[in-house]
Parts: structure tokens; sequence; C-alpha cells
């Protein structure tokens, strides 16, 4: 794998934007459908848990040495995630701002700029995440128009949950997760392999926390929970019911906002399949551009509403096996080696 060094800002926000990327209009709703009013406290919970899974993460990512096989596995995942994400994209865009447009010229132009990035220099694709730090602001700006037609109401009652809902909450929770084993393959490039401390994992993973309960709370208050269930991106339709003077369709400007997010979240999958892709052919540009173009395919086959549903429940699984078991079987079997070679 070709030598390079990112800092702890360009590790961090390069996590962020790939965790939150694509999901982070649609968690909302399928978290409080499956949690009720508990939604929030349920998604707090789960994220702090990540801490512990990023702390792991973070003092054995040593062990974490895939071989060919396993190198290929994440590859294949990686670009799975991201023909589901471009589908579900051009779904939403043929929904609120591109009716007209065919799918695969609009899914051509975002795997297009995936390609540009991925073919730059590498601190193309670590600082293109730094154009997004605006726009987060922007969001929370945006969704504060909202703050006067909450229903605080609809908060209660807090803590009637059974069981199953915790499960199922739970369960829904994982999508906003997707891209934590991004940790294990970027983890060795941060310049000072000691500047990453416990403190900052924490740091890091309270801001995610926080990013995503605003949003789950602001889509609780503000619909009723059948509202919800019937609703299919519950975030587009509260910001379409504000009316600012100096702009008619505040979510048409906000798609456009989570179209520059999604593109550059692609990026980043992107990136880390041809990482390990590079780190086992030294000859990389081909096998780039043929794998974009084969993207601008595949996602054709899965624009309906029926299959992106689909899609993105396999994929909750996906990100249960690739995110959280297999690391943890490779950094054991790492850990393992290191033993036996160690004894030897």
């Amino acid at each position: 794998m070709d030598k390079w060094t990112i800092s702890n800002k360009q590790f961090f926000l390069f996590l962020f934007i790939l965790q939150t990327g694509t999901v982070f209009i649609s968690v909302q709703s399928r978290v409080i459908n499956a949690a009720a009013q508990n939604a929030w406290i349920v998604f707090t919970i789960v994220s702090f848990l990540h801490i512990f899974i990023l702390i792991l993460f973070n003092k054995y990512y040593m062990y974490f040495q895939p071989n060919k096989l396993e190198k290929w596995m994440y590859q294949l995942y990686w670009y799975a995630v991201v023909v589901i994400f471009l589908a579900y994209i051009d779904f939403i865009l043929q929904l609120w701002a591109f009716p007209l447009t065919p799918p695969y010229i609009v899914i051509g132009l975002l795997v297009l700029i995936s390609l540009y990035a991925n073919l730059s220099k590498y601190a193309v694709i670590f600082n293109i995440s730094i154009i997004l730090i605006p726009f987060i602001f922007l969001f929370f700006a945006m969704l504060s128009l909202s703050t006067k037609d909450l229903i605080w109401t609809n908060l209660f009652p807090i803590g009637q949950i059974s069981i199953k809902q915790w499960v199922d909450g739970a369960g829904q929770t994982l999508y906003a997760f997707v891209g934590i084993e991004a940790y294990l393959l970027l983890r060795p490039f941060v310049k000072d392999h000691q500047a990453i401390t416990t403190r900052k994992i924490i740091l890091y993973q309270s801001l995610l926390t926080l990013f995503f309960v605003l949003t789950i709370l602001y889509v609780l208050l503000f619909f009723a929970l059948e509202e919800i269930k019937i609703v299919p991106v519950t975030i587009m339709y509260l910001l379409k019911s504000q009316e600012i003077t100096f702009l008619q369709r505040l979510d048409l400007f906000f798609t456009y906002i989570w179209m520059t997010w999604s593109i550059i979240s692609i990026a980043l999958f992107m990136f880390l399949g041809l990482q390990f892709y590079k780190s086992m052919h030294k000859r990389s540009i081909k096998f780039t551009i043929v794998i974009h173009l084969i993207l601008i395919i595949l996602p054709l086959f899965l624009i309906s509403r029926e299959v992106v549903k689909k899609s993105h429940d396999v994929l909750l699984y996906g990100h249960l096996f690739f995110g959280l078991l297999f690391p943890l079987f490779i950094m054991f079997k790492g850990w393992r080696k290191a033993l036996r070679e160690k004894s030897n």
C-alpha cells in the first residue's frame, strides 16, 4: 500500500462524513418507527456502546491484518454499499430535484466525481470533506427554523418501551454506523500513532451522537408517530413546511446540500475499497476506472421504493458482520499469530 499520512482531524472528519453521508436523512424514521418516543434514548445508548468498539479498535488495530481473501470480501462489501447508496440517492433526487432526468445521467455524474477524486492525490480525498463543515452548521440552522412548530408533548411518555422495541430500535440504530470498520484501515496512517486517545474517541462519538439525536428529536417533535410511518423522508417534509422570505424551496436547497454530502461519502467508500486493491496490486488506474463504470450500471436495477427498502435492510446485516464481527475475528487471528511468533 502506498505511503501516506493523515492528521487526527482528517482522520475523524473522514469517519464522520463516511458514517453520516447518505443515511442521515433516513435513519430518523427507521429508529422512531421501531422505538417510538424512546427512539432518541435507544439511539444514544447504542451510540455510546460504540465508544467501546472504537477503543477496542484503537488498542488492537495493529492486529488488523486481513489476508487477500478478506481484503476482497471487504472490497465487495464496500462496493455493494456504494451501489445501494447510489440507488437511494437517485431515488430521492427523482422525488425532490430531478424527476425528469434519466437515472443513468444522475448516477453517472455522481460516479464520475468519485472517479476524479480517487484518481487524484490522497490530499484531495482527505481535504474534500472540509467543504462540508459549513454545511453541517447550515443544516442545523435550517432545522432550527421549525422549532416554533414543535409539539413538545410528542416526547411523552418516556420510558415505556418493550423489549421488542429495544431490539428493533437498536437494530435500526446500527444503520447510522455503517463504515465504522474504516477506523482500522486508516488508523495506521495517522501521523502520531500515540495521538488518538480515549478522550478524543469519546469526544468524536459524542459529537456523532449529538448530530443524529438532534435530528431524531426534531422529527419526533414535529410529526405524530402515525405520520412518520407514512412520510418517506421526514427531514425533507419538515424543511418543506418552513417558509422563509429569501428562499421558496428550503427542502430543495437542502437536497443539494445532501447530494454534495452523499457524493463525498461515496468517494470515501470507494477510496477504502481501492486502498485494499492497491495493497495487493501495484497498477490500479485501470481497475479504478473499470469498477467505477460498473457502479454506473448496477444501481439502475435497484431504483424502486421496494428494492431500496429491502437493500437497506440487508445493509444492516452487512454492517453487523463487516463492521463488527469480521474485524474482531481478523484482529483475534492477528493477535494469535503475534503470540505464536513471540513464543518462537
